[in-house]
């Protein structure tokens, strides 16, 4: 027990206050909200009432009931109406004063003495909910009882008020917060939703206006919820005030490893099969066996359809196997490949068809023709902005100058202004032909007819 001085002003105050407190005994007394047989509230109302009508509030002084007890020593202090020392209990709430005067329990005391403080008022009823089972509701507007498992909505409601807590109701469900993965909290009879995006604890927050004989909270989350909640994490945030978002991390973590350790494979929060899981990730055909052979033995979690995570996982291993299956290059071009798995496979994919295309395409006759063929291949590669770059760089005499013209005119670029009158005339003969071949249409067929113009 703490010790401390009281001031001649806080002692005054304190010492109206129990006066006004004996004026109205009652008014400690929660609501009984259920007739209950043999009700602890009903039969303290009635000893309080006789005591008030006798004047003998000191008859329970040394009595085995502690909240009788409490409410005689605390009458004792208007025997002299002094109180130069007071106690002092902390809470989880925080700090309490009150003033002994016998043997009476100090909790009990300190919410008999506090009775017109909403949340302290609760500790007078300790002994009482622990024997008797009974559950008490406080706040400014509603001080109630109940001896069975339930609890009012509009209690709560009222508490969330109190506690300054952003809530709204949809579709008849109280909500609290906004986004993120949620929990749903069950408490007796009643039940409501909790965001991620709160930043505090619910179960603390409520339980600051509640004495319960348990502790009644269920609560689950909506992450992987074909997965159980680790009850140990639950128990944490209940206990050890987690904020929910705190919670939610901690959840998804455990989540997370178990569904990998126990070869589940899911994607945002659906589940799938392994079969399923290839499938939905778009792995080539050639490709997905030899996938799901290599990850059958643990799991994976995505956040959204993703190559690259599994791709990652085996490519220190496997990244050989995975480019020859779909790409048949040879040892050495794949270890020429560099950078992130998904870099390589890129690549890998523009050498695959850089070789597939100079293998369709004729071989050169001239220099220029040459130029133009490996400005034709470039383009088929790397695609519009790397070609044309290709080909200004690479054009050294007019003919490729005008082979150069006719191929910007056949992407759509037109830029005249940087060729010279004969390279246009020349340009516009070879343009004939390079507009089927930049749409892949017989490029061998107009490659042969232009032998005789460059």
């Amino acid at each position: 027990m703490i010790i401390k001085s009281n001031s001649k002003e806080s002692e005054k105050v304190f010492i109206e206050n129990i006066k006004k407190f004996f004026d109205n005994p009652e008014v400690l007394l929660p609501q009984c909200t259920d007739s209950c047989f043999m009700c602890p509230i009903k039969g303290y109302s009635k000893k309080i009432e006789k005591m008030k009508d006798s004047g003998n509030f000191g008859k329970y002084h040394n009595s085995a009931d502690q909240f009788l007890a409490g409410v005689s020593e605390t009458y004792k202090i208007l025997e002299n109406e002094k109180a130069p020392l007071m106690g002092m209990i902390k809470t989880n709430y925080g700090s309490v004063n009150y003033c002994k005067r016998g043997n009476a329990d100090e909790i009990i005391i300190a919410g008999i003495q506090n009775y017109d403080n909403d949340i302290y008022r609760l500790l007078a009823f300790t002994n009482v909910v622990k024997l008797k089972k009974l559950r008490v509701y406080s706040t400014k507007n509603y001080f109630t009882a109940t001896c069975r498992d339930k609890i009012d909505m509009n209690f709560i409601e009222d508490l969330l008020k109190e506690e300054n807590v952003p809530y709204s109701v949809n579709d008849g469900r109280l909500v609290i917060g906004n986004s993120g993965n949620k929990i749903n909290v069950q408490i007796y009879d009643g039940a409501f939703e909790v965001y991620e995006d709160f930043d505090g604890n619910i179960v603390h927050i409520m339980l600051k206006h509640m004495l319960l004989p348990d502790i009644p909270f269920v609560i689950n989350s909506d992450f992987m919820d074909f997965i159980p909640d680790n009850q140990e994490i639950i128990n944490e945030f209940i206990q050890k005030r987690l904020t929910t978002k705190q919670l939610m991390a901690r959840i998804r973590k455990d989540k997370t490893a178990y569904a990998i350790k126990n070869n589940y494979y899911v994607i945002g929060s659906q589940h799938y099969t392994l079969e399923e899981f290839l499938e939905k990730l778009e792995f080539d055909e050639k490709l997905r066996p030899f996938i799901g052979e290599k990850i059958s033995s643990r799991g994976f979690v995505l956040d959204s359809p993703s190559q690259r995570k599994i791709l990652e996982y085996l490519f220190p291993q496997y990244k050989t196997e995975i480019v020859k299956l779909l790409y048949n290059l040879s040892d050495a071009e794949i270890k020429s490949l560099k950078g992130n798995p998904m870099e390589v496979m890129e690549n890998a994919k523009l050498l695959s068809s850089k070789k597939s295309m100079a293998s369709k395409i004729m071989d050169p006759w001239s220099e220029n023709s040459k130029y133009l063929i490996d400005l034709l291949t470039y383009y088929f590669n790397y695609g519009k902005a790397d070609s044309i770059k290709f080909g200004r760089k690479n054009m050294h005499n007019d003919i490729e100058k005008s082979i150069y013209y006719a191929f910007l005119r056949a992407i759509g670029n037109d830029e005249e202004w940087i060729f010279s009158e004969n390279q246009i005339l020349l340009g516009k003969r070879i343009y004939e032909y390079m507009d089927d071949m930049v749409n892949n249409q017989n490029v061998n067929e107009q490659l042969k007819k232009l032998k005789g113009i460059i």
